[in-house]
């Protein structure tokens, strides 16, 4: 599966396979009360990091990722696998944290292409939850 980022070339093979390695290891964490509150706390900055050019096209994906997780923790939405909410929480602090599979210093593929990337894979990996989830939404309103 090649990422398609706005200005910056696709990822490799192996740049691919990194991401996704990084991943799939958000599925099988343990996360805490308090590292979800820490997530939450996180929301406002996560948010402004979406206005950039490269993750503008991800911003509205993220602020559902946020409603998702903030509905299953209220306990008004948990028709969804646990793996599903680990993923999105992992794929949330990693937008966050200055960690990165694909180094900066890497000219044109940098900690921001890494993020698009990640939350690129965590879209496709949770596709159906998150459809699921909108129609309920809708049901709500």
């Amino acid at each position: 599966m090649k990422f398609k980022r706005s200005k910056a070339k696709p990822l490799s093979k192996k740049e691919e396979d990194r991401v996704n390695k990084k991943f799939e290891s958000f599925k099988h964490k343990e996360y805490s009360e308090d590292f979800m509150n820490d997530i939450f706390d996180k929301e406002e900055a996560i948010n402004k990091k979406m206005n950039s050019d490269k993750l503008k096209d991800f911003a509205q994906d993220v602020k559902l990722f946020f409603c998702m997780l903030k509905d299953f923790f209220t306990r008004k939405y948990t028709d969804v696998p646990i793996g599903t909410i680990m993923s999105i929480a992992g794929t949330l602090l990693y937008v966050f944290l200055p960690v990165d599979v694909i180094p900066d210093f890497i000219p044109g593929i940098g900690y921001i292409d890494d993020a698009a990337a990640m939350i690129a894979l965590c879209i496709k990996m949770v596709k159906t939850d998150l459809d699921k989830y909108k129609a309920w939404k809708e049901t709500q309103a």
